[in-house]
């Protein structure tokens, strides 16, 4: 556990040093995206964020169920422009969509253009959607337990570069978007929950919780408190097996969201 909270943070040091990350998109906004406290505010970063990675429109869905089952249940987010938001919302339409297709049937990200709905078969629904700015774009899927679901996207209008490292870099900067907007999207659509519901933390996972809550690195949190960087990432680890959540950002949203601090 002490390795992969470690990775983690290695991680994205070297995404930003070796210029994955879209340069434009800074960490904070990230950590901003999944610490929103309501929608409104969930929506304006997440715009912000495809925005600065230079796509003017960012949508998503949260699902559970089968896409095509009908107890299947969704919610939708996003800046859809106001003539295409009805049909945004069509369900037939979207069980048709090469990308949403792509995005349930496969891990990988899905990079979309005319030719991808044209040689679905569905070169109508491109047609439909084209005049509103989505003419090409990236999608994501983030898998839940429980049989959900997170799929976040960008579109815009411009060509996309050709596969190299600017385009690596635009997949790249959704994907840290989508684990960060994960957090909030799952959090502010499931029922609140109250301390008594989480598990009993020990006083010294919950200081290092706080701590991070605060921005902290492990390394600053073992100065504060006096104990090994190796001593923080196991209080670290041990809450996040108890909370049951595989980052310790959810581990912080998670008590965030029960009230705990």
């Amino acid at each position: 556990m002490e390795r992969s909270l470690q990775s983690e943070e290695s991680a994205n040091k070297l995404a930003e040093l070796s210029g994955i990350v879209p340069p434009e998109m800074d960490y904070q906004q990230l950590i901003d995206v999944g610490l929103s406290e309501d929608f409104a505010s969930f929506e304006r970063r997440l715009v912000a964020a495809a925005e600065a990675m230079g796509f003017p429109i960012i949508s998503g869905m949260l699902t559970r169920g089968v896409l095509k089952e009908s107890g299947m249940r969704l919610t939708t987010f996003g800046n859809t422009p106001a003539g295409h938001i009805e049909a945004a919302r069509d369900r037939n339409d979207a069980l048709r969509d090469p990308v949403i297709e792509g995005l349930m049937s496969q891990t990988t990200p899905v990079i979309y253009d005319q030719s991808t709905y044209v040689e679905a078969g569905v070169g109508e629904l491109w047609e439909m959607q084209a005049p509103y700015g989505y003419k090409t774009g990236i999608a994501v899927k983030l898998h839940l337990p429980g049989d959900k679901h997170f799929i976040l996207g960008v579109d815009r209008e411009e060509p996309l570069p050709e596969a190299g490292l600017q385009l690596m870099q635009m997949v790249a900067g959704l994907q840290l978007l989508a684990a960060h907007a994960l957090t909030a999207a799952d959090r502010l659509l499931s029922p609140k929950l109250s301390s008594a519901e989480l598990p009993k933390l020990t006083r010294r996972e919950l200081d290092v919780l706080s701590w991070t809550a605060q921005g902290k690195t492990a390394w600053e949190v073992s100065v504060i408190l006096g104990m090994s960087e190796k001593t923080v990432n196991f209080h670290l680890g041990n809450a996040m097996r108890k909370l049951q959540v595989s980052s310790k950002h959810q581990a912080v949203l998670k008590c965030v969201s029960a009230g705990v601090f």
